[in-house]
């Protein structure tokens, strides 16, 4: 360990206030450093964002290629694997310049010691006479295949894309083994999720040894004393306190900035986008309440959620009139009772089905052609077919099979473009008491659930993970199909033009 943090201390920073000084280590390295190498096993470590993490990281993988490096192994690979290439490139950055001497002294080209690869999808540096790499990845599993790693930086781990992490840590666990002693190191911010690896690794699962600077939830989050909890090098980084204060000060004005604020300067492991509810219960009871019009329309747009493996899909009507009803449905297996109880909402799909708004077709996954068939023959034929275009190409497939009758099929996406523009168009139709939902135990406990993200922007759209807040199990299919019906027949029907359209005629000869 006395090696690693003389070579590390030889190294010279490359940007910032230091640049051109000797690597330093601070307080919470040296413990760091202690902790991860003084015993075999794991390590990881947790602290504020902008706190030298990266810089860190990089020169920890320079001693696991340099000549002489303390870490050094034959033919074996330092892995840095980021939540996407182009973020690990920043750590390839700080390692190029850190090699620059012994570059300069063994060559790089066809006849040097070095070899580097620096393009658009690979980064490597490897040292010719003993085989050592380093290597930089982003969170993509399918990149790892011969992989031999002696040592695994795992960058900001919690950045990582929530449907890659467990794939991405089962290939790396799986390529470890090849060379004896291998060992990962977590760093980066706390996720939100406290069921998160990186969040199980900080409480000591998986790992021998582990540091987490974070401030606690009742701290005062906009005293120093509060902000150096976080960033143990604070006191170091004269440009970081400065950027915090006026993070600080933007916090205090907005919401949306204190969620950030707190999830990455305050390391209190909350998500770094403002989790909301996407219409509060006395709202929906309110619409729930409106008289019903006098004469039924005939015309609607019919939304869809289609679920996937064993979840639920849905569709909703939206009519012409404000009408809002939902029918969903489950595959035969598990049953409705067994799934209550896995989901923790007891006889809930029970009481739904004896209700009929909730029906069981399929054996383990849900029929869509069944739910088609159910949408037409409760309401008929609808103008138009609003579904997620991820799925559209299945629907028509399925439309096709059951000769559908013809309708306009609208695609929408699910990020903050039109999953934004669909929720601020839902909130504005049941605010201005244009939705009349009918008094559906499904639409109401979908409602229930239903959470949305947003962006420091102002930007709403529907959570549809655990990891925003909402429930791990929470069922919000039929509220996800109201949104996109409810939105794509305001926006036809009720929506005011916005404004005059101005054309450019060119300029007066």
């Amino acid at each position: 360990m006395k090696a690693l943090e003389r070579y590390i201390g030889g190294l010279v920073i490359g940007q910032g206030r230091y640049a051109g000084q000797p690597f330093k280590l601070l307080g919470w390295q040296r413990r760091f450093l202690s902790g991860a190498f003084g015993q075999p096993g794991d390590a990881a470590i947790s602290m504020g964002r902008g706190g030298g993490k990266s810089t860190f990281t990089a020169a920890i993988a320079c001693a696991a290629v340099d000549v002489g490096g303390p870490l050094v192994e034959p033919m074996a690979e330092c892995l840095v694997v980021a939540s996407s290439f182009d973020q690990g490139l920043i750590n390839f950055r700080h390692m190029l310049h850190f090699m620059q001497p012994p570059f300069e002294k063994y060559g790089t080209g066809p006849g040097g010691r070095f070899r580097i690869q620096d393009s658009a999808n690979r980064a490597t540096i490897t040292d010719r006479e003993t085989g050592a790499m380093v290597r930089v990845l982003g969170s993509d599993p399918r990149r790892l295949h011969g992989a031999a790693p002696k040592l695994l930086l795992y960058d900001e781990v919690a950045q990582w894309p929530p449907e890659r992490v467990e794939p991405m840590l089962a290939a790396l666990k799986t390529s470890r083994g090849k060379i004896p002693d291998s060992r990962a190191l977590w760093l980066g911010t706390r996720p939100a999720m406290p069921d998160h690896p990186f969040q199980r690794a900080l409480e000591g699962h998986g790992v021998r040894f582990s540091l987490c600077y974070a401030a606690s939830k009742d701290d005062p989050p906009f005293q120093k004393r509060t902000w150096l909890k976080a960033n143990p090098g604070l006191h170091h980084l004269p440009d970081l306190e400065v950027v915090i204060r006026s993070e600080a000060a933007d916090a205090k004005r907005d919401e949306s900035a204190m969620q950030s604020f707190r999830a990455l300067r305050l390391n209190q492991g909350t998500s770094d986008t403002t989790v909301s509810v996407l219409i509060d219960a006395e709202t929906w009871r309110g619409a729930e309440a409106l008289p019903e019009p006098d004469a039924r329309a005939n015309e609607y747009v019919l939304g869809l959620d289609l679920g996937q493996n064993a979840a639920m899909s849905a569709g909703a009507a939206y009519f012409r009139d404000g009408t809002l009803e939902a029918v969903a449905c489950f595959p035969e297996l598990p049953s409705l009772p067994a799934r209550g109880l896995a989901d923790g909402v007891g006889g809930l799909y029970q009481q739904m089905a004896d209700r009929g708004e909730l029906f069981q077709a399929g054996r383990r996954v849900s029929e869509i052609p069944a739910l088609l068939r159910e949408c037409l023959e409760r309401w008929g034929r609808p103008v138009a077919i609003a579904c997620d275009r991820w799925r559209l190409a299945e629907l028509k497939q399925h439309l096709e099979a059951i000769r559908f009758p013809l309708a306009e099929l609208v695609e929408r996406g699910q990020g903050f473009k039109d999953g934004g523009q669909d929720v601020r168009d839902f909130r504005a139709a049941v605010l201005g008491n244009y939705v009349r939902p009918s008094q559906s135990l499904l639409l109401r406990a979908s409602m229930s659930e239903a959470r949305v993200t947003g962006d420091p922007s102002g930007n709403w759209k529907l959570a549809k993970h655990v990891q925003w807040g909402r429930r791990a199990n929470a069922r919000d299919d039929s509220c996800a199909a109201a949104i996109i019906a409810v939105a794509e027949g305001y926006r036809r029907w009720t929506a005011k033009p916005k404004g005059p359209r101005w054309r450019y005629l060119g300029m007066a000869a």
